[in-house]
């Protein structure tokens, strides 16, 4: 019995193997078929997500290609299947699905977000990956601020080839517009209401009845002065070139000091407050500004003083008939910790007279090395002109054309200021920021 039950207990020690070898070897094969199922899931994802890539930029470079008033409507006339038919190519299936809606409407614009849903899937697959394109579509009468990049010139390249060939640097979120334009520089009625006149058509007797000065129609003698209306001084209005502009910030007040014909002026306050500190003898102390200064000539100088050249709080706003020379960085305080990177100052330069309407030099001069951030907005009816610095601007750029020795970045970022109302480019439609936007998608096999 002993014998037989050592047999016994061998034959079933056996066939505990055999099942357990049977059951591994099993396994194994499972494991191994849901590894190669994997592995050609994720062989079969990476080929959609590089269809869904190229799709994305092909979508983009026909965006750019676009030329959105050629359409009566292009929210539907262009964003639709027959522009965008569906795609094969490699096997997979490309697809368009566009939807849209109005961020802002107004008398005479309209700001229209237009999303395309882009889907690619692999012919015998189940897989999908799919991105969403979102870009905003301006039509009417569209301030120059809302542009991120664009250069007023006609030109028988491309806008990308002409930016690169001037070491132009701009994010991919961008669409610039390089071209001919027909813009509306409303230059009299930004005077006249600003200076807060009877006319809508500025001229020097009105000039001097709001100075306090002797009638006459010649203009004013050269210097500083101050517009006021109901308890604030609106702007500061500067007859002749000045020497120096120097901006700074530092405790919550804000310092703008003014230098001409070597006599210096200086005007403190705190965005928003009736706070007015003024050097001159006019008796404005404690009122509010409104951040607006013209000057009838041209700014030889440019600069900041201090860490910052203005407070967060701060939307400065300086429009001169002729030059302005930019000789330091222009940034407001706590730059590196700020997220969004708000312009705090708009440059702008009318290409004529105020008053004669005769052409004048209009060019904004960025003329500092090494490498500097101008956090403002530039509208330059002339050429914007950059030495061998590298500059970067971080709040878009409009400009009759830019001459670029060094480098030159443009960033946008909306600054909302007054002024730039006053630069449209009527009956238009303009497309920007592009935006994409991952999905990730799919079935198991």
């Amino acid at each position: 019995m002993s014998c037989r039950g050592n047999i016994v207990v061998s034959l079933l020690f056996i066939l505990l193997l055999s099942i357990s070898g049977l059951a591994l070897l099993t396994h194994s094969d499972l494991h191994v078929k849901i590894v190669a199922a994997r592995k050609n899931k994720w062989q079969a994802a990476a080929v959609l997500e590089q269809a869904l890539l190229l799709d994305l930029h092909l979508y983009r470079e026909k965006l750019a290609a676009a030329d959105m008033n050629a359409f009566h409507a292009p929210e539907n006339d262009f964003f639709n299947p027959t522009t965008f038919p569906d795609q094969t190519n490699g096997g997979c299936l490309s697809q368009n699905h566009f939807s849209s809606y109005t961020l802002r409407s107004g008398e005479d614009f309209c700001l229209i977000r237009i999303l395309n849903r882009i889907e690619a899937r692999k012919d015998g697959s189940r897989l999908q990956a799919a991105g969403q394109a979102g870009v905003d579509l301006l039509t009417g009468n569209i301030p120059a601020d809302e542009f991120a990049l664009v250069v007023n010139k006609e030109i028988e390249e491309n806008p990308a080839a002409y930016l690169a060939g001037r070491g132009v640097e701009y994010p991919g979120a961008q669409l610039p517009l390089v071209g001919k334009l027909a813009v509306a520089a409303e230059t009299g009625r930004l005077l006249a209401e600003t200076l807060r006149l009877r006319s809508s058509v500025p001229d020097w007797r009105r000039i001097r009845e709001k100075f306090n000065l002797e009638p006459a129609d010649a203009p004013v003698p050269p210097g500083i002065y101050l517009v006021q209306a109901e308890g604030t001084v609106a702007a500061v209005f500067v007859e002749g070139d000045l020497q120096k502009l120097e901006f700074s910030a530092s405790g919550g007040w804000q310092t703008v000091t003014f230098l001409q014909n070597n006599l210096q002026s200086e005007l403190r306050y705190q965005p928003g407050l009736g706070s007015l500190v003024w050097s001159g003898s006019e008796p404005v102390a404690g009122q509010a500004f409104a951040e607006k200064i013209i000057i009838h000539g041209n700014v030889w100088d440019i600069e900041q003083a201090g860490a910052a050249a203005f407070l967060s709080a701060s939307r400065l706003q300086l429009l001169a008939c002729g030059q302005m020379i930019v000789r330091s960085g222009l940034v407001c305080e706590n730059l590196d910790l700020q997220k969004e990177k708000f312009p705090g100052l708009l440059l702008m330069t009318c290409g004529r007279e105020f008053f004669t309407d005769q052409a004048v030099n209009a060019s904004i001069v960025f003329d500092m090395p090494g490498e500097k951030t101008i956090q403002a907005q530039v509208l330059a009816a002339g050429s914007l002109v950059n030495g061998a610095g590298s500059v970067e601007i971080t709040g878009g750029l409009y400009a009759g054309d830019i001459q670029n020795a060094g480098r030159l970045q443009v960033d946008a970022f909306s600054g909302q200021f007054a002024f730039s109302k006053y630069v449209i480019l009527p009956n238009f439609k303009f497309l920007k920021n592009f935006r994409v936007h991952f999905i990730q998608e799919g079935a198991d096999e």
